[in-house]
């Protein structure tokens, strides 16, 4: 089977794209909080054997307000400007796709594992002749049975 890929919905895919690049973005924020900890802490014990300044010592004790602070800024930052990038890119595709053509997709059917079920399925089983009357057919006995409905008049 041979499609060809016309349009993408740029809505759609801004939406799944800031998602995806959130998440992208919490881990990539999480990790340069953890290095900037890091530094900051061999920074204060390198600066503790040469004399640090006490200016220094604030600066080093802020670095985790401040390791907090990048971790949101990336997040959104991630997670909006992959979404305007990707927006755009889609919004160019579906200008482009429209001008040259689509990029041409061929799928291929894999066969399937599972055996397919029965076709023929088994004849319903028949009641015996001398079987008692359904429900059904006792209560409709039994109205033919009483007369008319009194109330039907």
């Amino acid at each position: 089977m041979k499609y060809q890929l016309k349009r993408i919905d740029p809505w759609s895919a801004c939406k799944i794209t800031f998602l995806i690049a959130g998440v992208v973005g919490f881990v990539v924020g999480a990790m340069y909080a953890v290095a900037i900890t890091l530094m900051a802490s061999f920074i204060g014990m390198a600066g503790m054997s040469d004399g640090m300044p006490e200016e220094m010592g604030y600066i080093v004790g802020a670095t985790g307000v401040i390791a907090i602070i990048a971790w949101i800024v990336l997040t959104v930052l991630y997670a909006v400007l992959g979404a305007v990038v990707v927006s755009l890119a889609t919004w160019l595709y579906n200008l482009l796709a429209g001008a040259i053509g689509g990029v041409n997709v061929t799928f291929e059917a894999i066969p399937s594992v599972v055996p397919a079920p029965d076709a023929s399925p088994a004849p319903p089983a028949a009641a015996p002749p001398d079987s008692a009357p359904s429900a059904t057919d006792a209560s409709t006995a039994a109205l033919d049975a009483s007369g008319p409905d009194p109330q039907s008049t």
